[in-house]
C-alpha cells in the first residue's frame, strides 16, 4: 500500500483552498491576472520551497478525477459543435478557421527555428485551446519529450493575461457601436426569431428519454460507452492508421451530438462538471510538482514570443478578416482573441459587457448579439479544433 507524506484529508483539504483562492481572486480582479496563473504560481512556490510534498495531488487523488475528466471531455466537447449555428453564422465561422489556420502555420511552423521544434509545435493548439486542450498536449508530449510536459500548462497559464485585456477593449467598443445600431432602428426583432427558431426544433432521440432518468451516472455512462466505442475503433477499423484516438472522439462526439442520439455538453448536465474541472487542475499542479522551477523559469522568453507571435496573429486576423467580411474591427477581434480565453471568463467579460446598456432590455439585447460572437470561438476552436491541432502536431514530433 503506497505511504504519502500528507494524508488525503490534509492534501485534499489545501488543494481546494488554492483552487478557491486563485478562483475568488481572479473574480474579484474580473480575471486580469487570471485564474490558472494564479493557481499555477502558487503551487510553483509551494513545490520550489518545499511546503508542499510532491505527492500531494496523487495523496488527494486528484490525478484520479483528472484522468477522468482528460477521457470524457473530449466527447463532451464534440457535442458542444452545433453545426446549425456554424451555418447561420458562416463569416464568423469562416473567421475563425482562417485564423486557427494562419496561426497554426505562423506558430506552429514559423516559429520552430526561434523556439524550437518541441515549443513550436506544442504551441498553437494549446494557444486557443481549453485545460482539456493543455491536458492532451501534455500527456501526449510525455512519450516524444517528457521535459516539455509542462509548457501546454504554462501556456494555460499565460492565456488571459494577454485575452482578457483585448477581448474586454473590444467587447466595450462592440456594445456602444450595437446599442446605436439598435437606437437608429427604434428596437430588436430577436426575440420572435428566437421563438419561431424554436418552433421549428423537432424532438431528438435523447430527448425522448424521461428526465427522471438523466442523472448523473446516466451522462457519464454515455460519455464512457463513446469512449469504448472509439477504443474499440481505434483497435480493430482504425488500427495502423495514424489518427489519434482525441481526433476520432472529437468526432463521434460532433455526429451523435449532431444526430441528437447525445444531449449536447452532457457534461453540463450532469452535477460533475466542476469536479472534472478540478480534476484537470490537479493534473496540471501534479505536473508542476514534477518539473524543476529552474525548467518553468527557463521557457519563459520562449512562451512570452509565443503569446507575442499569437496576438499579433489573432488581433491581425481579427482586423482584416472582419474588413473582407463586413464586420466592425471591434467584432473581429473579439471573435479571434476569445479563442485564446473560452469559457468561463468570457461569460464575466459579456456580463460586463452587457452593463453599457442603461435599461434591462438594451443589457438583454447585447447578451443576445455578443454571445455568439463568443460563443462561437468557444465552441469551435477552444473546445474543439484545438485538440485536433495538439493531436496532429504532437505526431510530428
Amino acid at each position: 500500500m503506497a505511504e504519502y507524506t500528507w494524508a488525503f484529508d490534509k492534501s485534499f483539504l489545501v488543494f481546494l483552498a488554492i483552487a478557491f483562492l486563485s478562483m475568488a481572486l481572479a473574480a474579484k480582479i474580473r480575471s486580469l491576472i487570471p485564474m490558472p496563473l494564479i493557481y499555477g504560481t502558487l503551487f510553483i512556490l509551494g513545490f520550489a520551497t518545499g511546503v508542499f510534498p510532491k505527492d500531494m495531488l496523487l495523496s488527494a487523488n486528484m490525478i484520479a478525477v483528472g484522468t477522468i475528466a482528460y477521457h470524457v471531455l473530449v466527447v463532451h466537447s464534440g457535442t458542444m459543435i452545433n453545426l446549425e449555428l456554424l451555418r447561420a453564422k458562416k463569416g464568423e465561422t469562416i473567421l475563425c478557421l482562417v485564423s486557427l489556420a494562419v496561426l497554426t502555420v505562423i506558430v506552429g511552423i514559423g516559429m520552430i527555428p526561434v523556439v524550437g521544434k518541441e515549443i513550436a509545435l506544442l504551441s498553437p493548439g494549446s494557444v486557443v485551446g481549453g485545460g482539456a486542450s493543455c491536458a492532451i498536449a501534455s500527456r501526449l508530449v510525455l512519450e516524444k519529450a517528457p521535459k516539455f510536459s509542462v509548457f501546454p500548462w504554462l501556456v494555460f497559464m499565460f492565456q488571459g493575461l494577454f485575452s482578457v485585456p483585448i477581448v474586454t477593449w473590444a467587447l466595450k467598443k462592440e456594445s456602444k457601436a450595437l446599442l446605436e445600431e439598435m437606437k437608429s432602428r427604434g428596437g430588436s426583432n430577436q426575440d420572435s426569431l428566437r421563438q419561431r427558431e424554436q418552433s421549428k426544433e423537432r424532438k431528438t432521440l435523447c430527448q425522448r428519454i424521461p428526465n427522471q432518468y438523466k442523472t448523473t451516472p446516466y451522462y457519464l455512462g454515455v460519455i464512457m460507452i463513446v469512449t469504448v466505442l472509439n477504443n474499440i475503433l481505434q483497435q480493430t477499423l482504425l488500427a495502423g492508421v495514424p489518427i489519434n484516438g482525441n481526433v476520432t472522439a472529437l468526432l463521434l462526439g460532433l455526429l451523435l451530438g449532431s444526430l441528437g442520439w447525445m444531449e449536447r455538453a452532457p457534461l453540463f448536465r450532469s452535477d460533475s462538471y466542476g469536479l472534472l474541472l478540478l480534476g484537470l487542475m490537479g493534473l496540471m499542479a501534479n505536473t508542476l510538482a514534477n518539473c524543476p522551477w529552474q525548467l518553468v523559469v527557463s521557457y519563459l522568453p520562449a512562451l512570452l514570443e509565443v503569446f507575442a507571435a499569437a496576438t499579433a496573429v489573432l488581433v491581425g486576423c481579427g482586423i482584416i478578416g472582419a474588413k473582407l467580411l463586413g464586420f466592425r474591427p471591434s467584432r473581429g477581434i473579439a471573435l479571434t482573441m476569445n479563442c485564446m480565453m473560452g469559457f468561463p471568463v468570457n461569460d464575466m467579460l459579456l456580463e460586463h459587457a452587457s452593463r453599457e446598456g442603461q435599461t434591462e432590455g438594451e443589457r438583454d439585447y447585447l447578451k443576445r448579439q455578443l454571445g455568439p460572437v463568443l460563443g462561437m470561438g468557444t465552441m469551435l476552436i477552444s473546445n474543439a479544433l484545438s485538440i485536433l491541432v495538439v493531436s496532429v502536431l504532437v505526431m510530428l514530433l
